[in-house]
């Protein structure tokens, strides 16, 4: 599992590792390493350092010392007055050329050493332009510690950024580069190790590696009953096909649930019938298209459920909002919150998520976590992190931010995931989502690594849809037909 560290945090493990070590110490080797990566990597003839003032500066020219030692040309563009003092005596240090105009697309590599990890106002007006001209250059670019105008700690960009090719990091990887605009500021990142302090602060970076092994094995000697039940609660005369779309990807996932149960609203029944053969599809009380409260069939789903995932597609309602709390409150196991379920609980009462007897996930993009917490999107954004573990704390749940990344939170451990693609840019993902996690709830039991797991298969299944297909054109139905393919990889 990868671990990433904020900017704050990354601060106050290196000043006390600097007043072991030495901060010119770290400097030193920090260069050096770097060096070594970008030559294991490129074969460049023409290098361009790009120079900050402070000790991001400094990384960059130590680097170019030792790019200059294996005899490659290595320049300098002082973009602004050098302040750090490490930096300012490894600018004396420096063989190579400073140039004051340089050309970028006469380079074959540049590295960014503007910024680094230091990074959370809007950039100062003249750097756009440079970094406009560095990003079409057709040159190599490398990132040292963070490319150059994204924010370290929420990855949104400061007003323009460096899209660098590759980044190397110092000893942890920032957080900013899973988040939102960090997520398309780099292709490759590479992380080099120079003896820090080890960090209390730590937020994990869901890697494929974390998944394998973490299915329950399947015994021959089992049936159906030794794997569970998992329900969906969805659907609504307006939107119809959202309930189709969960079930769907629990369908082709299963995680091999042993009874899969479809509840929509009864003037809706004949449009699931015998649409999958392994369904079983039950009416609930119709009010006008939407679901009505039903007591007995609550309790009925209950008994039989070990999961359950509603509010996908099922519009909002008073009827949807005793549904939810009667559920909150009555049922023992796990309860998936998605969609109009979360709009609902928005409406009429937020105070039904407190002393709930069920095991819940909320699964909110960022307006509906707006309606949730009255935090405004922007908000949101600008500390997705802070956020989802203040949420997740305070109802004490299990909330999957959702996002270009993943967030989630139990309310001690965050989690980021960052599979798949723009593919997923499109509505009834989340209800595949839903229907994802309801079969690992199910089958796997409640736990955040059970919903990062959830993120993950659904992340994967888009990544694997788009090898033939265009993110353009991709379908959620498409992408739910890769689960299987996912799994099949878990279980190696």
């Amino acid at each position: 599992m990868m671990d990433a560290l904020t900017s704050d945090e990354i601060r106050r493990i290196d000043n006390i590792t600097c007043n072991s070590i030495g901060s010119i110490n770290l400097m030193e080797d920090a260069g050096q390493k770097m060096a070594s990566i970008i030559l294991r990597y490129y074969k460049p003839k023409n290098v361009l350092l790009l120079v900050g003032s402070g000790g991001n500066g400094g990384d960059s020219l130590v680097c170019g010392r030792y790019l200059l030692n294996e005899g490659i040309k290595t320049s300098a563009y002082i973009i602004s007055d050098v302040k750090n003092s490490d930096a300012i005596s490894n600018l004396k240090l420096f063989k190579g050329e400073i140039i004051e105009n340089p050309i970028f697309r006469d380079y074959d590599l540049i590295i960014d050493g503007i910024l680094g990890n230091n990074q959370k106002t809007p950039l100062k007006p003249n750097l756009i332009p440079i970094i406009k001209d560095v990003n079409s250059s057709n040159s190599i670019i490398v990132s040292l510690d963070m490319p150059t105008g994204i924010n370290t700690d929420n990855g949104l960009s400061l007003g323009e950024f460096i899209r660098s090719d590759l980044v190397i990091s110092v000893e942890y990887p920032k957080i900013g580069l899973f988040l939102q605009d960090g997520l398309d500021s780099y292709k490759k990142l590479e992380v080099i190790k120079i003896g820090m302090v080890h960090p209390k602060d730590i937020i994990h970076i869901d890697e494929d590696i974390d998944f394998k092994g973490i299915l329950k094995k399947r015994e021959r000697n089992s049936n159906k009953s030794t794997y569970g039940r998992a329900s969906i609660i969805a659907g609504s005369k307006d939107y119809a096909g959202a309930s189709y779309i969960s079930y769907n990807a629990l369908n082709q996932f299963m995680m091999g649930v042993g009874y899969s149960y479809l509840y929509v609203p009864e003037s809706l029944y004949e449009l699931y019938a015998l649409r999958f053969p392994e369904i079983i599809v039950s009416r609930i009380k119709d009010n006008s298209g939407h679901i009505a409260f039903d007591k007995d069939l609550l309790d009925k789903i209950m008994k039989s459920s070990d999961a359950i995932s509603i509010g996908m597609g099922m519009g909002v309602s008073e009827d949807l909002y005793k549904t939810l709390d009667y559920l909150i409150h009555n049922y023992s196991k796990t309860l998936i919150i998605d969609a109009d379920a979360l709009n609902t609980i928005s409406k009429y009462g937020i105070d039904v998520l407190n002393n709930h007897k069920a095991d819940i996930v909320l699964t909110p993009h960022p307006k509906e976590a707006e309606r949730l917490s009255g935090i405004a999107v922007k908000d949101i954004l600008d500390n997705p992190i802070l956020f989802a573990k203040e949420f997740a704390k305070k109802y004490n749940l299990i909330l999957l931010l959702k996002g270009a990344s993943t967030t989630i939170s139990n309310g001690d451990i965050i989690k980021i995931s960052a599979f798949g693609n723009s593919g997923l840019a499109k509505g009834g993902s989340g209800d595949a989502l839903s229907g994802i996690l309801c079969g690992i709830m199910a089958t796997n039991g409640y736990s955040i690594n059970n919903v990062a797991l959830g993120s993950y298969i659904l992340g994967m299944a888009c990544e694997k849809a788009c090898k033939n297909c265009s993110e353009r054109s991709i379908t959620i139905s498409a992408i739910s037909m890769h689960i299987g393919e996912v799994l099949k990889e878990i279980e190696k």
